[in-house]
């Protein structure tokens, strides 16, 4: 009997095979496997681009789709796009301030034997995969994703389903990774049923891709059925500039959203890639134009290698006043700190109100102070009025 061979999808290598090629034309998964591994194979698609070390991989792979490739400037060595995915020296450099690997303390409060990071008392971070289709430079989870030591067996999703069917006051469970999404339908499926048939409680079940965003063609009719079907509420997704908005990607999220299923978007504050007024508001907005909701812009947290993209603070603000006021409200996102070692998601805000004891000591003044610097004082608001109580006859 003659043995069926497969051939693996060939790389495009020179900047016209990447032009002419439509993502939209193969199955997501030939894409998935036509992905760059090394900075090398990009030698003839980019220009003006920074030959690291080796020493690099040691730590953190590269993947690159072909999809985001074509989104690379082919010679601007600054292109937001670049920035995220390509490796660079600073990786190397150590910064003036301590950086960790598991710099969120998962780890900590992960359930033994399972892959549910368990910190809040009624929701839950199910880590289903260790792969996603491209790697972020800034990746939070370094010391899993890409790793093979990081890899979340079969078993260990069996009793993470277990413990959460076990658990009734779980409500919230986030499927992540790595990305859910680099599943086939049929485990994707598996799981999700799994959770919906063995842990009725859950009232709310989402998945945090940045797929969607790297490789939108995995988004098809039969994912969207599948979502559907196990009735997951909400699809997060993970867009830092406008470049990453294209009509491909407007078009898959229609289709989750044809599914009835909200979606969401999380953003990191990354330095020289949208630590600027103008981007966010335009991402913002687009973002709000094709029904994504803004949710998250987080500091870049302090893992390893990613020290170069942290925005300092006091600019977090400034981006936040810039924001705030001047764009829709529904698009305005809340700014967080995730605290170091497990402390949460910290929301970082510019005070609009204050609270003051007033001159002649008969409680508070409140002054108000809005997105212009326009300022006013509302007393009334810091007073403990009653009404007084009606005596009976």
């Amino acid at each position: 009997m003659l043995q069926k061979v497969v051939i693996s999808p060939r790389q495009l290598l020179t900047r016209a095979e990447l032009e002419a090629y439509d993502p939209a034309s193969e199955p997501w998964q030939k894409q998935f496997a036509r992905r760059y591994t090394h900075h090398s194979e990009l030698k003839d698609v980019l220009n003006n681009m920074e030959d690291v070390n080796g020493t690099v991989y040691e730590k953190f792979a590269v993947s690159i789709t072909p999809y985001m490739a074509q989104l690379m400037d082919p010679n601007d060595p600054n292109c937001p796009i670049r920035l995220q995915y390509l490796p660079s020296r600073h990786e190397e450099q150590k910064p003036g301030f301590h950086t960790l690997l598991d710099e969120l303390g998962e780890e900590g409060d992960t359930v033994p034997g399972t892959s549910v990071v368990h910190r809040y008392p009624r929701r839950v971070l199910f880590l289903v995969s260790n792969t996603c289709s491209t790697l972020c430079r800034f990746c939070t989870r370094k010391r899993m994703v890409s790793q093979p030591s990081g890899s979340v067996h079969k078993d260990e999703i069996e009793r993470s389903i277990d413990y959460i069917a076990s658990n009734k006051g779980i409500d919230d469970v986030l499927l992540s990774g790595g990305d859910p999404l680099t599943f086939d339908d049929e485990r994707l499926d598996y799981i999700l049923g799994a959770i919906r048939e063995r842990a009725p409680h859950v009232r709310f079940l989402r998945i945090g891709s940045r797929m969607v965003v790297q490789l939108p063609t995995r988004v098809t009719p039969e994912l969207c059925a599948i979502l559907e079907k196990h009735r997951v509420q909400m699809v997060n997704i993970h867009i830092n500039h406008p470049k990453e908005i294209t009509p491909l990607l407007r078009e898959r999220v229609k289709l989750i959203q044809k599914a009835g299923i909200m979606m969401g978007l999380q953003t990191v504050c990354l330095k020289g890639v949208n630590d600027d007024v103008a981007v966010l508001r335009e991402l913002f907005m687009q973002a709000i134009e094709m029904g994504v909701r803004p949710y998250y812009v987080y500091s870049t947290d302090m893992v390893e290698g990613a020290h170069h993209f942290i925005v300092p603070y006091h600019r977090m603000l400034e981006l936040y006043e810039g924001i705030r006021g001047w764009i829709s409200g529904p698009a305005v996102p809340t700014f967080v700190v995730d605290g170091l070692g497990g402390l949460g998601k910290l929301p970082i805000i510019p005070t609009y109100v204050t609270e003051e004891i007033r001159r002649d000591g008969q409680g508070t003044t409140i002054k108000c102070r809005n997105y212009k610097g326009d300022t006013v004082e509302m007393p009334g608001l810091g007073l403990d009025f009653r009404v007084p109580s009606q005596s009976r006859a």
